[in-house]
């Protein structure tokens, strides 16, 4: 890929699984429009969750997929198609009364003009690496993230806390959408990890750090094994939730 005039290298990686608990995978991702990264965690009980999730990343990639080539990704675009699985997920609802409860959590991501733009909505994350730090650039739609933003918790007790997985946002429970936007400069060895709750919930930030740095991820079978033994961690620790992630590795 074409960045900042030069051609860079862009490696990726993604897997979705369901856990040791849920008889389903709620789940999805997708990678199929090239450049194109998309996330989403469904809710809404064994078939709703699935559902929504699906819808919104197949009404993601059809987005883009519809729009001429000479228009780049942008915070805009990306918007966007979280709204376009919005009223995907609306219609499916009106249609099935069945799936009445039924959302996501989604998170977009896509490369143009040297930076990753992101959107997203709910709790599912995504993360971004440089120079041996890890940082969480989304922020949680959920309850007890607004606790830790109010000083009333600590992000250590967030993850104990009974009502950890109460989201504030999701995509398809109403008409009013608020999608955050964002983007960043990508360098030579920026690492972009995506990741639903499964996984973030499951593997403390110092561990994935820890995981990321002493992986090497040079070559697409890096990436898979630097991807596995991130699934392996979520695995020892019991795997409670569908377990998502897309690695994105960028070099020059």
């Amino acid at each position: 890929m074409f960045l900042y005039g030069k051609t860079y290298m862009i490696l990726t990686y993604g897997v979705s699984e369901k856990g040791l608990v849920r008889k389903a995978n709620e789940d999805a991702i997708g990678m199929k429009v090239e450049g194109l990264y998309l996330l989403a965690d469904g809710m809404g009980g064994y078939d709703g969750g699935q559902v929504a999730s699906t819808l919104a990343v197949e009404s993601g990639q059809r987005y883009f997929a519809s729009l001429p080539k000479e228009e780049a990704f942008s915070e805009e675009g990306l918007k966007e198609s979280l709204c376009a699985a919005k009223r995907a997920i609306l219609s499916e609802k009106r249609d099935s009364p069945a799936l009445q409860s039924m959302g996501t959590t989604m998170v977009g991501a896509a490369i143009a003009e040297g930076h990753l733009y992101w959107a997203h909505v709910g709790d599912s994350r995504l993360y971004r690496y440089e120079e041996g730090t890890l940082t969480q650039v989304t922020t949680d739609h959920s309850y007890v993230m607004e606790l830790v933003t109010e000083g009333k918790l600590t992000k250590e007790e967030m993850r104990r806390h009974p009502r950890k997985n109460e989201i504030t946002r999701a995509v398809g429970i109403d008409e009013n959408l608020r999608v955050d936007t964002g983007s960043f400069p990508l360098s030579d060895g920026t690492l972009v990890l995506i990741c639903s709750d499964g996984v973030s919930g499951m593997v403390e930030d110092e561990d994935l750090a820890r995981l990321i740095s002493e992986s090497p991820r040079k070559t697409k079978e890096d990436m898979q094994a630097l991807g596995q033994r991130i699934m392996d961690k979520v695995y020892e620790a019991g795997a409670q939730d569908n377990a998502s992630l897309i690695l994105i590795q960028i070099w020059n």
